[in-house]
């Protein structure tokens, strides 16, 4: 970017010349290349909800979403809110309705798939695999939102990745959050959010209208929770049996410290105790909370997980095996 200032000792008001963006103008062209990319892949989801009470004269609530192709079997990733309580729900795709079944959801992350009876002869899929663990979207980077605001056609909105959250106010979140500044006013939950580079970023599963932004679940969440949907049917999220508290020392910092284990938990029949100074959980190193949360999240699929500690000066390695809570 080159802005050109003339300086004159005449001049009584500073000269202000246009600014000119010079390269191949790649980025000038990435939300329009990312929205004829991925349009392609997004639906509108039409759901309608069960009646608490049938009578003569009541009404039934009808929610709409978005959501996105990710696979050739016609499987779609949409927001559990939007679906969790419905009775019917369709698809429209390009102008045409489709049929759909629920064959899974996630509470906790607001993720659903649906998978269509009868699908289009040809959609275009969004990639939501990943193998890393550790990827999150960098903070500042640019993200484009593709979905249906306020049940329209699908469009392209650029914004920012501001922020990432394990928690929001008294709520704690089972994964890592990406915020954006994307506003969220009706018919984006559900839609995928991309990277500039066209990779899938997130999926937006929450509103922020206090501070005008959003919360997105990232690309590493989403593959594990549609693995275990896909594969298993329903998402199961672990629990080590105890309770941390963060600790602030002169010498070491900010450490993770064992206030708590449950009585008869795995965490005792392990060896943990109060005391204990997590230092790594599977293979995330623990500095934060957060560090925590995110191992049990992505490391607990084998029966266990290995935890170590630091007590009284001594570093100790434990096979944690894996409780689980299931929607």
């Amino acid at each position: 970017m080159v802005a050109a200032v003339s300086h004159s000792p005449k001049a009584t008001q500073p000269r202000r010349e246009i600014i000119e963006f010079h390269g191949n103008g790649s980025f000038a062209n990435s939300v329009k290349n990312i929205f004829n990319g991925k349009k392609n892949s997004i639906v509108r989801v039409i759901c309608v909800a069960k009646a608490e009470e049938e009578t003569a004269n009541s009404t039934r609530q009808v929610l709409g979403g978005t959501g996105f192709f990710i696979s050739n079997k016609a499987h779609i990733l949409t927001a559990a809110s939007i679906v969790k309580n419905s009775q019917k729900v369709w698809v429209d795709y390009r102008g045409v309705s489709y049929s759909a079944e629920c064959i899974g959801i996630d509470l906790q992350t607001n993720i659903a798939i649906l998978r269509l009876l009868q699908p289009p002869n040809e959609f275009d899929i969004v990639d939501v695999s990943e193998n890393d663990a550790a990827a999150l979207t960098e903070i500042g980077s640019f993200v484009v939102f593709v979905g249906c605001k306020l049940g329209m056609d699908p469009l392209p909105e650029l914004g920012n990745v501001t922020g990432k959250n394990i928690s929001y106010g008294d709520n704690t979140f089972a994964t890592t959050y990406l915020r954006t500044n994307l506003m969220f006013c009706g018919g984006e939950s559900g839609a995928p959010v991309f990277e500039l580079d066209g990779k899938l970023s997130g999926m937006m599963i929450a509103s922020l209208p206090e501070m005008a932004s959003s919360f997105i679940l990232p690309r590493r969440a989403i593959s594990r929770v549609v693995d275990a949907i896909i594969g298993d049917g329903t998402m199961k999220h672990p629990k080590l049996g105890i309770e941390v508290q963060s600790e602030c020392r002169f010498s070491q910092g900010q450490e993770i410290v064992i206030s708590k284990v449950i009585a008869g938990s795995e965490a005792e029949k392990a060896g943990l105790a109060v005391g204990d100074v997590i230092k790594k959980a599977g293979n995330f190193d623990v500095n934060y909370r957060e560090d925590l949360y995110n191992a049990v999240f992505f490391e607990c699929q084998n029966g266990q997980i290995a935890i170590t500690v630091l007590r009284e000066g001594k570093e100790l390695s434990f096979q944690v095996k894996n409780e689980y809570i299931v929607e």
